[in-house]
């Protein structure tokens, strides 16, 4: 295996940001009728979670939790990351009222 690449933090701020602000506009174009309010990234060595924020869980999940499936896959094949390592979680938004993007 090869060893990782060594960039420095400016580097990898940077490409955070970029990273960050691609999910965002997938998410948001790809979850505007499921009511998309924003993403949250914890990365860990094993895993990397992003936490999507909707008002229409049910929506976003889609029939047998198939356009979660789809994509968790395309962000997967977006961003070269193995099978298996990305996990999507939808969280509902409670107070709707107390959030301006949804």
């Amino acid at each position: 295996m090869k060893a990782p690449k060594r960039i420095s933090k400016k580097r990898k701020f940077v490409a955070d940001g970029v990273f960050y602000a691609e999910l965002h506009e997938f998410f948001q174009r790809s979850l505007a009728s499921a009511g998309y309010a924003g993403i949250e990234i914890r990365v860990t060595p094993a895993q990397t979670r992003i936490i999507v924020r909707v008002t229409k869980v049910g929506e976003a999940y889609g029939p047998q939790g198939q356009r979660k499936r789809e994509l968790t896959s395309l962000v997967q094949k977006r961003f070269n990351y193995p099978k298996g390592s990305i996990e999507i979680l939808l969280k509902a938004i409670q107070l709707k009222g107390l959030c301006a993007s949804a």
